[in-house]
């Protein structure tokens, strides 16, 4: 038992040490993918088995990577980036469909097909768990945006999460 203790004082004390940063700046390159609905089947013995769709699993395989190389470059080698309270910023860009394109390129507009805005947000959570955070339940505050990229501009997801220190009043 003490030895668990030991263990578990250990691994705290590698997500404190590792949580010295106060921001994250990431981008995630391809077009924003949105969390699936689970699948589901069953197996021989009767069981039910769910999965992620494999567009959600291979983004989010993605995702995962830039976040470890945007940790790495600031540092954060062990545990995770952020253990209390977070704020995270998600910006959804949105490749510019070609019929849409003119002489004079228009600028980023409001994308408003789908997919969801939310389904696209928890993309991003379920990818960073782990990772920039403990447990998605961190996020207290989240704003994210879906726009259609201007003329020629690469779809990306622009992602900033940072340290909360205080409650925010609504105004």
């Amino acid at each position: 038992l003490a030895s668990d203790d030991g263990a578990a004082g250990h691994r705290l004390a590698a997500q404190q040490e590792a949580c010295m940063i106060a921001e994250l700046r990431l981008v995630i390159p391809g077009e924003p993918v949105a969390q699936g609905r689970p699948r589901a089947f069953k197996l021989p013995n009767g069981q039910i088995r769910t999965y992620d769709p494999q567009k959600s699993r291979i983004w989010k395989a993605t995702a995962q990577q830039h976040i470890r190389a945007a940790l790495d470059r600031a540092g954060v080698t062990e545990g995770v980036a952020f253990d209390g309270p977070v704020r995270c910023s998600l910006v959804a860009v949105f490749t510019c469909p070609r019929s849409h394109w003119r002489k004079n390129p228009l600028p980023r507009r409001a994308h408003t097909k789908r997919p969801d805005i939310e389904n696209v947000g928890k993309a991003f959570m379920d990818s960073a768990t782990g990772l920039a955070w403990i447990d998605d339940a961190q996020v207290c505050e989240l704003e994210i945006r879906k726009v259609v990229g201007a003329q020629g501009e690469e779809p990306r997801v622009e992602a900033l999460i940072y340290r909360v220190s205080g409650v925010a009043e609504i105004p």
